[in-house]
């Protein structure tokens, strides 16, 4: 940041925080320290008017820094914003529904960002978290449908097999018929395990060993 725009802290604050107060008589220290403390507190009363300003002018306030850099500060403030939060024994949750309570009050149409910021509670994200997991690994009907057909196949060739014991003239017959069922459903309950597995396993693991052979071995390597 430029020394001649104004900032939280004034050009000879920061070079002084840099240094350490190096050089510093005590009593001038004590008295520059009391004023970036004033400072600082007088300047987080402004995010109660950035809070809901515009979403462009913040773009446009950060367009010539690049994404690394902002990254960077970004991360500083949010370090300190936290520090700020556990030294006063703030509640992060507290905290979290008042943002929430917040950002639907100053919502506006240039505002359309503050929807977009995540401020759910522990408990709230642990819900998200499990019905998103829920939703991820709930069986697609084809494998429910495959699961209910080898079960089925399965369990008619076991039948089968046991009728075979009890009464082996009649399975010669009409007695095969639940053994014929069963192998065709087992068939193409297998079939679709074998198309699912090749569109969602071998499909997508050779595209990626194409993509990057090496990364592809030592994934697998890993994994293994």
């Amino acid at each position: 940041m430029s020394d001649a725009v104004s900032s939280l802290l004034t050009r000879t604050q920061r070079d002084r925080i840099r240094s350490g107060f190096a050089d510093v008589e005590r009593a001038k220290r004590r008295r520059d320290q009391r004023k970036i403390r004033t400072r600082i507190a007088a300047g987080i009363d402004d995010f109660e008017l950035l809070v809901d300003y515009p979403d462009r002018q913040l773009e446009l306030a950060f367009e010539e820094r690049a994404d690394e850099t902002l990254e960077a500060r970004l991360a500083d403030a949010y370090l300190t914003v936290e520090r700020i939060r556990i030294l006063r024994g703030i509640d992060r949750d507290a905290l979290r529904r008042r943002a929430s309570a917040r950002r639907d009050a100053v919502a506006t149409d240039e505002t359309p960002m503050l929807a977009a910021v995540p401020v759910r509670t522990t408990d709230e994200w642990r819900d998200y978290v499990a019905d998103d997991l829920a939703a991820e690994y709930q069986p697609s009907r084809w494998k429910r449908l495959s699961d209910a057909l080898l079960k089925i196949g399965l369990a008619l060739l076991v039948f089968v097999s046991g009728l075979a014991v009890v009464a082996p003239d009649f399975t010669n017959g009409y007695g095969s018929l639940p053994g014929i069922v069963g192998a065709s459903l087992l068939t193409v309950g297998l079939g679709i395990v074998g198309v699912r597995g090749l569109k969602y396993d071998l499909v997508p693991a050779t595209r990626t060993f194409v993509a990057d052979p090496s990364g592809a071995l030592r994934t697998a390597w890993d994994q293994f």
